[in-house]
């Protein structure tokens, strides 16, 4: 287990020392009185039944021949059967406190783990998100979790099976120092055997539970776009790369049955030779008159319930390599990068956004390669360029999602790495090419920045974004509940949600991601007009494809292959030859065949 790995449990269990402390109590005294039991029967058969002293400590015996010894508890023995009940619910109210404080330890350890896993995944780099799957991240934050839960329960299991094995061996050395000694050979074998199994076993945990974590994100995957599946037909192919899947899956989780198997299967004809070894044992030295028969009854007794303790041993191990591997893989999760939202200078935007010679490469692709160029506040500005060309990476660099390699992007001359990410992200609102809407009423998605949402301010968003003729045909208008990712709206109405949104914010400086490529000319025209009206004192950045989305941009980029290649406004990108001119007139050409056609 890696030593981060054991630090981040050490920090999960603080404020719960107190249950772990109690359950060893409860535990200990227990276990005791369980063996305690056995102790009395053979006291019972050698010194009642039979007329063998008392094998008791010098003042219980005192207290008997007090009152009467032996003929005492021959005429009173419903005394002898008030104190096995007595030790028979001490025993059971010692396992109730046990299982009391195991059981609140290991929901508060479930709560503390979650609670930390997901914070940090809120705290976690873009790019570490953009690296993982889901379907893997969900499965370390739920089956792991547990896996790492349940076996710190049962690690009061092990405290259990250690004190029971040592109180077992404490009465049979008193009984017989050489039938303890041969009791007590099978313990080191079976441990010896477990370690050898955990080395083992460890290996095949990690790999199966891999697998899982692939499969869960393959079906993830699959399930969270179905239409797309079913619009390409692929659901022969996707549900053959799921059987391959979980073929595999299979296949490990049976080989790891099948060490499972092996280990029982050794452990149990390690526990029988030493019960058949000890039977014998025990009976020459009966015969001998080394031991009475008392003593055989008990001595067999805690041999007996040795056996338990010491073939749970197996089973403690294969879930500790199980929980090895799970918290691991969870403590991988709180080592990934996260991002600094507290440090920083306040967020000031009063004349100027100037990216400065950045270089930035993704996967050893390089971007951008000394890109400059200014965004002036109160400016609209419009990116063109292929795709690939690097017009999202300049949005996601400004909203700090990935960091320059080189030069600098600053607001008013402040480095945006030294302003303050709460700040920076909460005044510049950003509207993606594929919007993500929540699974909750439309107008709790456009207010999702603000717990309790302004109506006026959602239905005036609404106007501005031209979707709230579209949410008043809805049977519940604004509190329409959304499906999963978004599936009750069509791809426009998403996207206009989305803008809204944006606008709900009241950032001061909107991005536009391509956000409008869902919707007719007709419309894109009006939410432009309504843009151009509400934005008249706030920047826009815009990314489209669309010259009429662009046209009425103050400066327009036209990117190729990370670098600038035209800058200035629609007049003047008219004016020159270039990337746009050739647009624009492959845009015209498609429009005038078009009219054509339809005449």
């Amino acid at each position: 287990m890696k030593k981060y790995s054991l630090i981040y449990l050490k920090n999960q269990l603080r404020g719960n020392w107190g249950y772990i402390i109690l359950a060893v109590v409860f535990i200990s005294v227990g276990a005791f009185f369980e063996f305690l039991g056995p102790k009395l029967i053979g006291i019972t058969v050698d010194s009642v039944v039979g007329s063998k002293p008392f094998d008791l400590p010098q003042f219980a015996v005192e207290i008997l021949e007090k009152w009467g010894g032996r003929e005492f508890l021959v005429r009173h023995l419903y005394l002898l059967i008030a104190i096995f009940a007595v030790v028979a619910i001490t025993t059971v109210l010692c396992e109730k406190g046990r299982l009391f404080a195991s059981h609140n330890l290991g929901e508060n350890l479930g709560y503390n783990m979650r609670q930390s896993v997901f914070e940090h995944l809120q705290r976690a780099s873009f790019s570490y998100h953009k690296n993982v799957q889901t379907g893997d991240i969900i499965q370390r934050c739920s089956s792991d979790i547990d896996m790492v839960r349940n076996f710190v329960v049962e690690m009061t299991q092990i405290v259990r099976v250690i004190a029971k094995i040592a109180m077992a061996y404490w009465f049979m050395f008193d009984i017989s120092v050489a039938l303890a000694l041969i009791s007590f050979v099978s313990v080191p074998a079976i441990s010896l055997f477990s370690v050898l199994f955990y080395k083992r076993i460890q290996e095949k945990f990690t790999a199966a539970d891999e697998a899982e974590g692939e499969l869960q994100a393959m079906a993830q995957e699959n399930l969270s776009a179905p239409r797309v599946v079913r619009a390409f037909g692929k659901q022969k192919y996707e549900l053959d790369k799921f059987q391959r899947d979980n073929e595999e899956f299979t296949r490990l989780w049976i080989k790891v049955g099948d060490l499972l198997a092996l280990f029982w299967a050794g452990g149990d004809i390690l526990t029988s030779f030493q019960i058949v070894l000890v039977l014998c044992a025990s009976t020459v030295f009966a015969v001998n008159g080394d031991i009475t028969t008392g003593e055989v009854v008990s001595f067999m007794t805690f041999n007996g319930m040795l056996a338990w303790p010491i073939r749970s041993l197996g089973r403690i191990v294969g879930n500790m390599s199980k929980a090895t591997v799970a918290l691991g893989r969870i403590a991988e999760i709180t080592e990934a990068p996260v991002e600094d939202y507290d440090s920083g200078v306040e967020f000031k935007f009063e004349h100027d956004i100037t990216f400065n010679d950045v270089c930035f490469s993704f996967d050893s692709q390089v971007i951008f390669d000394h890109l400059s160029f200014t965004i002036k506040k109160g400016q609209t500005v419009a990116i063109l360029g292929a795709s690939g060309s690097g017009k999202s990476t300049i949005m996601a660099l400004l909203c700090r999602f990935y960091t320059p390699d080189s030069g600098s992007i600053t607001i008013d001359g402040v480095d945006i790495n030294d302003i303050n990410l709460v700040g920076l992200r909460k005044n510049i609102s950003l509207v993606m090419q594929e919007p993500f809407l929540f699974s909750k009423t439309i107008g709790e998605n456009i207010a999702v920045t603000d717990r309790r949402g302004d109506m006026d301010r959602i239905v005036a968003a609404a106007k501005i974004a031209d979707v709230h003729d579209d949410i008043m045909d809805f049977a519940d208008r604004y509190d329409t509940v959304v499906g999963e990712r978004g599936v009750t709206v069509s791809g426009g109405q998403k996207q206009r949600i989305a803008i809204a949104r944006c606008i709900y914010t009241g950032a001061n400086v909107l991005m536009f991601d391509d956000s409008l490529s869902a919707v007719d000319a007709m419309t894109d025209r009006r939410i432009r007009a309504n843009l151009n009206r509400h934005t008249k004192d706030l920047t826009c950045v815009i990314i489209s494809q669309r010259v009429n989305t662009l046209m009425q941009s103050d400066n327009i980029l036209v990117l190729d292959k990370g670098r600038i290649v035209q800058q200035g406004d629609h007049k003047k990108l008219c004016s020159e030859d270039g990337i746009y001119k050739e647009i624009v007139k492959i845009q015209q050409d498609v429009l005038e065949k078009t009219r054509e056609e339809a005449q």
